[in-house]
């Protein structure tokens, strides 16, 4: 499952990541991301059913997509990062059920759970991640004087 969010307002995040390299402002963006991303990975894992072939253990964050599902989406944004379980058939089926046992869902909710929480962690996390870089490219700059 994918989910995609749009937020807006993030205005003046996107002024202050300008005064970097891209480079730099993928590095900020993908730690903040990832940070945030633990949140929910964290809730997925403790709704996530025992016992399911290493599910739980499965649920991760990351950049990289199993080449089913990351046929099935394409990249839609310069930072993309993703949470939730490796190709693992098992989490299909735990989550939307078959033929053989309901659903047992734990990605939708633990997403409905924690979306405030991990919406406002990546925003706390980019100013974070922009005061560090500027503070380490003052540095710098004094430095070279």
């Amino acid at each position: 499952m994918k989910v995609t969010v749009k937020v807006d307002g993030l205005t003046a995040i996107d002024a202050a990541l300008d005064q970097f390299t891209p480079t730099k402002r993928r590095a900020i963006g993908r730690k903040a991301l990832d940070n945030a991303g633990q949140i929910l990975a964290r809730s997925m894992r403790d709704k996530a059913p025992e016992g399911k072939g290493y599910l739980k253990e499965s649920i991760d964050v990351g950049g990289v997509l199993a080449p089913g599902p990351k046929s099935a989406h394409p990249k839609v944004a310069e930072q993309e990062r993703y949470v939730g379980p490796d190709s693992r058939p098992q989490a299909v089926q735990q989550e939307f059920g078959n033929e053989n046992h309901p659903p047992q869902p734990f990605a939708r909710p633990a997403w409905d759970e924690t979306q405030k929480e991990v919406l406002d962690r990546i925003g706390d996390e980019l100013w974070l991640g922009i005061e560090r870089a500027a503070t380490a490219a003052a540095r710098k700059a004094a430095k070279g004087k």
